[in-house]
């Protein structure tokens, strides 16, 4: 159940539009505080929650990229731009159904932010962790690009107790082009639990 909660918290703790450098910790821990309340509301509609919560976020990850790097450079470029297009579109729907079932899994965990760290003049990584009511700890990281362009800094990948969401999923994906059709990708995205950490 903690690592549904991890995998909830993820992907719904973010920041605004046009993130800078400079803006990445602290935007990050004010919107990760929005989220936790929106957590804690007594709302009933589960619905109504992930969409409030999901718009807290929308705009921060680069889920074009990140179902890019989940499908892999061979298959991707196998695909011609429609097709690109309806995976994008198929993939994002489908992590956030996912994510959105896991919302329930929330029971007030401690979560903090750690200093965000420059690996590289265009990769910057930021960790957090939550703390279960026993004492656990679980390291989550989200890692940021810049994308050189006006959206500034994005999330290209986040890390889980120290494994790769898109490598992950690149594995589930790995050979299906190759061995079958772009309807048997499509039928892929559809039928596995893409929030299963």
């Amino acid at each position: 159940m903690i690592l549904k909660t991890i995998a909830t918290l993820v992907f719904t703790g973010t920041l605004a539009f046009g993130i800078t450098q400079s803006e990445i910790d602290t935007k990050i821990k004010a919107d990760l505080d929005a989220v936790v309340k929106m957590l804690q509301n007594n709302i009933s509609d589960i619905s109504q929650k992930s969409q409030k919560i999901f718009s807290v976020f929308e705009d921060v990850f680069d889920f074009e990229q990140m179902a890019k790097n989940c499908l892999g450079k061979q298959q991707w470029n196998a695909l011609d731009e429609k097709q690109q297009k309806e995976f994008i579109d198929k993939f994002v729907k489908r992590l956030k159904e996912s994510y959105a079932e896991k919302l329930k899994f929330y029971t007030n965990q401690k979560i903090e932010l750690e200093k965000s760290t420059q690996t590289s003049p265009t990769r910057i990584q930021l960790p957090m962790f939550l703390l279960d009511s026993d004492g656990k700890r679980y390291d989550v990281v989200y890692k940021f690009y810049d994308t050189k362009q006006t959206k500034g800094w994005l999330i290209y990948d986040v890390d889980i107790l120290g494994v790769s969401i898109t490598q992950t999923y690149r594995s589930q994906f790995e050979g299906v082009l190759k061995n079958g059709s772009f309807e048997n990708l499509i039928k892929k995205i559809e039928s596995i639990d893409i929030a299963q950490q």
